[in-house]
């Protein structure tokens, strides 16, 4: 695997589930050893070149995976969980099997699953509407966006716990996509809730609208093989 194909927590060499303390004992152990000014007396300027770039990966990764909200949302990018069984497996050698089961097990039921709460925020946002500083509408509200981070998580666990057929990498990988930016609108109307500054609202919204494009991308892409 290349370097620029690595995940955050393999440039910082952590696990998924590395506490905030052990991300910073890794990433301090690493730019020691990393940071292009050691040894630079005896290095051309092309491998200075690269220990920058490399150094500048490695501050990426650190500040994305010591703020809670950044990791979460790369969490769910790439389809990170903690020790989850391969659920659904399948021949190798047998990619239309593969991608059946995929399909069916994997790819259409969270699909589904997400389209479908993502439909009702229009119809939600109505009902909060008619007062938004009504507890009862306030409770009612923050209810269905549990729904949603529910359906979010348990589809990203799910493509995370099965091996994605060849074919349908791509399909894949527009879901999580289109996961990150559910995410996205998700902590918009949570912000919402707590200060109740309309501008969330309609980021939230224009962040749904670009999952549900997203979504309807990665299903055209399952008929691509």
């Amino acid at each position: 695997m290349k370097k620029k194909d690595k995940t955050y927590y393999q440039i910082l060499g952590v696990q998924h589930d590395a506490s905030a303390q052990d991300i910073k004992r890794a990433y301090r152990e690493i730019a020691k050893a990393q940071h292009p000014d050691v040894g630079h007396h005896s290095k051309t300027e092309k491998e200075i070149a690269a220990d920058t770039e490399e150094m500048l990966r490695i501050n990426e990764a650190y500040e994305t995976l010591t703020d809670k909200s950044k990791r979460a949302k790369y969490d769910l990018l790439i389809g990170v969980t903690i020790q989850i069984k391969q659920e659904f497996q399948f021949s190798k050698n047998n990619e239309d099997e593969a991608r059946q089961i995929f399909l069916a097990k994997v790819f259409y039921p969270s699909r589904n699953s997400i389209n479908k709460v993502l439909s009702n925020y229009t119809k939600q946002l109505r009902v909060l509407s008619q007062d938004p500083f009504d507890d009862e509408l306030v409770e009612g509200f923050e209810h269905y966006l549990n729904e949603i981070e529910a359906a979010l998580r348990k589809a990203s666990k799910l493509f995370a716990s099965t091996e994605t057929p060849a074919t349908l990498e791509p399909a894949a990988l527009m879901m999580r996509h289109c996961i990150a930016q559910a995410v996205d609108a998700l902590e918009e109307t949570r912000r919402y809730c707590q200060n109740y500054d309309y501008s969330h609202l309609a980021t939230a919204e224009s962040l749904f609208r670009i999952a549900t494009d997203l979504s309807k991308q990665a299903y055209a892409l399952t008929k691509h093989v």
